[in-house]
Formats: C-alpha cells, structure tokens, sequence
C-alpha cells in the first residue's frame, strides 16, 4: 500500500533592486538632512538609506566635506568609513587606514628655505635637486652643491624631523649632480649623474662611499644626447630607474636585478611632455611622482607599469611660481616623501636670484569632490575613497547606510544596487511515491507559487516589476528587477506500508 504524502516548495525570490538619486527637488530614499542646491546636506547629522536585508550590494555616492573634520559611512557597529581632515588626517575602515590623495592637501610651505646657498665656494652659486631618504635611524638628504667658481658636487644634510637639517660638509662626490638615493638593506645606494651618464655608489653610514661605477650610459635613440635627474626605486629584489634627457625634457626608464648595471625600457614620455626630471615614489597609491613645469610643480600618478600620462593636461600642478614666499624665479627638480602617511615635498626653487631647497608640509583639507565607493559580497565590505587604495571589513549582514557629518557634508548624485531575499509562500503538491522520483499529480511537472495568498506580499504584479508589497513605486521606487532568480528548498516524506 502506498500512502499519497505532501511535497512541499518553500519558495525565496532573490530580487535586485535600485536605488538612485540626484538630490535635484527631494531626498529619494535617504532618511535625514536637508535638500538645497541640488545636494543633500548633513550639518553635524546624518541621513539613512534603509533597503532592508539583503545578501551584496554596490553603493557610489559623488560628496564632499564643504567644511568641518570628518564624514562617516556606517554600515554596521564595525564597519565604519571615516575621512579625518583633523586630528588623524586620513581614511580608516576597520581597522585598517590609508593617507589621503593629494588632489585632497592643502600646501603648507615653509617661510624660507631649509637648505639656503651656502657662503663658501662649494655651496656659494647654491643648492639644488634634493633627494630624501630614511637611513640608519634619520633622514638624509643628498643634493647639488653648485661653486661659486664653477662645477658641481654631491653634498648631504640630515634631520631627525624632515625640518630642521645640519650639513655634512665632509660628503663630495666631485662632480656629481643631481642624486638619487635608495636604502637597500643596511646599505646606502646613491646614484648621480655625471658626463652623461647615470652612476652608482654605495655607503655603509651615508658619509664614506665607494668608488663609483657606471649604472646607465646614453643610448643610440631618444636619450643619445645624455642622461639626467635620475629616481630609483627598489621593490623585492626588482630594480626600477627613471631618468631625464636634460636636452629634451624626454623621461625614460631602466630596470635591474642588482641595481649595478640597468637594461633600457621604452621612452616613457615624449619631448612635449616635460617629464625630464622626475622624481618617483612608490606608495600605497602606486607610483607617484613630481616634475618641473615652466612655472611650477607637476604632479604625476601612473600605474605598477609606470605608464605616465603623455598629455601635459592629464598632469596635475600642485605649485605654482609664487604660491610660496620663496619661489619667484620658479622651479627645478623637487623630491617626494611619505613619512607615516604625512606627504613632503622638497623645492629646489629660486628666491631673488638665490637658488636653495624648501620644505613644503601638507594637509588634508575639506572641500574637494570625491567619490565613495563600497561593495559587499555577503562577507566582506570593501570600501575606497575618491579613488584610493582599497579598505575592507568583515561583515555578517546588511540593512541600512547611515552617512554622517562631523561638519557640512554634501552628496550630489548617491546610488546603490542590491539582492535582497524575500521569502515567498509555501506551495503544497500531493505526490504518490513511485520509489526514486515525486510526480506531481496536480499540476503536471511544474510548481506554481501559490499568488492568491498574499503571504510575503509577492504577487503576479511584483514579479512583472509592478507596484505590490515589495514597496515599489510607479516610478521604480527600490527599483525591482524583472529577473528574478528563485531557491527552492524540496521537503518530502513517503512510506511504503
């Protein structure tokens, strides 16, 4: 005998949804602050987009803090974004932070220079091309001394504070010009150019170095005419040199396994472009560096490939001949340091004829537009700031972003696109057991949600994208998708007697 026992389908519909504003006459979905001026502002509050539970999501939102310290985009007790322009003057998920960009920082330059031309002959036609670096517990900085008789040498200073600095008279490299210096392990590696061409020396304390060897001589193409200005950096055994053409104002590249002799790369900027003397940094955005325009200081950002912009106007000038006290008769080459996230940049400028180096400090500060993006998979959130390096925070589920204001934060254009799981209802099938398979003797081989119970609130009207309980307006509201993907969980019990 065999007993006819129920199948049961209890149905879930994952449903993805939308939701967009442009803050042009209401707040949309948001929950808080004020409409003005086609952006939603928050002044020391909040707002709150509520879409329920939901299984991933990808959020953006075009904003900026017009003023005050900080803004703040909470998902969970957890996972909190916080942009501090003030007391920690970077961006932190989690537990993890980086510096910010510096399309976001204020220039702070110094009153006059820190390393002024020096009164003697060595130093007497002034200082030049500085370079900076950590070594054997405080900053080094090697740069051009040019005399008042003539001829170049490579001269040092160092600082425990980036600020106040103290010359190493008895550093020469005669001459030399225009260093670069890497910490490669308990070694100093200096590299400078001289008659062309790009040479090598090391050091064990910064002030006795050895006989020095040719690192990189002119080529038959683009840089025939001789090698200047060059910036190296060291990366897991990987050596990387950009330099100069000092006739041209081309930029090109070499790599090394040993950082003693370097293999050519293709030109990386053209004539046009006046990359000539570039100094790199490779921090957490990348590779970073700063140039000489005409009348001020470019900056440049490229990727792991080192693929400058070509295009003077994809280049970002970050000072001007003027911006600072010390800097009317314009520029040459600068230097880049990031010390604890804090980004300096060092001038070689000149001030009333006087050519010295200067200090030029940074902050972060308000008022730049940016974009915020986060995503969440289900576990994990990732979250980056106006195009930053990536931050992520473990997170269990999802309901709702609070963004808030520590000051006058406004979001012009916010969207968010999301799966949410609405259950569906349960739809009863009698079976009769045939040992290995159920035939559905009701309604041929296929299930139908049972509609006429409202249940969850889905409907025929939902699933086609309509108004219904989802909370969906005429206009899209939460913005339901036609496809819908469905899970089925299948219960069945047969006993043959």
């Amino acid at each position: 005998m065999t007993d006819a026992l129920p199948m049961l389908f209890l149905v879930a519909f994952a449903l993805a949804g939308t939701s967009a504003a442009s803050f042009a006459t209401d707040a949309g979905d948001w929950d808080g602050g004020t409409v003005t001026g086609g952006a939603l502002v928050l002044v020391d509050d909040a707002a709150t987009l509520d879409v329920g539970a939901v299984t991933s999501f990808e959020f953006t939102a075009r904003m900026r803090l017009a003023s005050g310290e900080a803004f703040r985009a909470e998902l969970s007790n957890a996972c909190v974004l916080r942009a501090d322009y003030s007391v920690e003057q970077d961006v932190s998920f989690n537990t993890e932070s980086v510096p910010f960009g510096v399309e976001e920082l204020e220039l702070l330059p110094d009153a006059g220079f820190v390393l002024a031309p020096g009164t003697s002959t060595p130093e007497g036609a002034g200082v030049s091309d500085p370079d900076v670096v950590y070594f054997s517990g405080k900053w080094w900085m090697f740069y051009t001394a040019t005399s008042s008789v003539g001829g170049t040498e490579v001269h040092a200073a160092t600082s425990y504070d980036l600020e106040s600095w103290t010359r190493f008279t008895s550093v020469a490299l005669a001459g030399g010009s225009q260093p670069a210096a890497v910490v490669d392990g308990t070694e100093l590696v200096l590299y400078y150019a001289q008659s062309g061409s790009i040479y090598r020396t090391t050091s064990s304390d910064g002030t006795t170095f050895a006989f020095p060897s040719v690192a990189l001589a002119p080529g038959p193409g683009f840089d025939a005419t001789g090698l200047g200005h060059p910036s190296v950096l060291l990366d897991d055994g990987a050596w990387r040199l950009f330099y100069g053409v000092p006739a041209t104002g081309a930029t090109g590249s070499a790599t090394s396994s040993d950082g003693l002799s370097f293999t050519r790369d293709a030109e990386l900027s053209t004539d046009d472009s006046r990359l000539g003397a570039l100094d790199v940094a490779d921090d957490v955005f990348g590779l970073e560096g700063v140039y000489t325009m005409l009348d001020a200081v470019g900056f440049a950002r490229a990727g792991d490939d080192a693929a400058f912009a070509d295009d003077s106007a994809d280049l970002l000038p970050v000072l001007g001949i003027n911006d600072a006290a010390w800097s009317d008769g314009g520029f040459g080459t600068s230097a880049l340091v990031r010390n604890e996230g804090e980004l300096t940049l060092f001038v070689d400028a000149v001030d009333a004829g006087a050519r010295g180096i200067a200090r030029v400090a940074t902050a972060p500060s308000p008022g730049t537009w940016g974009t915020l993006s986060i995503t969440w998979d289900g576990t994990t959130a990732t979250a980056s700031w106006n195009g930053g390096p990536a931050l992520t925070c473990p997170m269990a589920d999802f309901e709702a972003l609070v963004m808030g204001a520590e000051g006058q934060v406004e979001i012009d254009e916010a969207e968010i696109t999301y799966v949410a799981v609405q259950g569906g209802d349960t739809a009863t099938l009698d079976t009769a057991d045939t040992g290995d398979s159920a035939a559905a003797t009701d309604s041929g081989d296929t299930a139908a949600p049972d509609t006429a119970d409202t249940g969850v609130g889905f409907n025929a009207g939902e699933w086609m994208g309509e108004p219904g309980g989802c909370g969906c307006d005429s206009s899209g509201g939460a913005g339901m998708a036609a496809s819908v993907s469905a899970a089925l969980l299948l219960l069945r019990a047969a006993r043959r007697k």
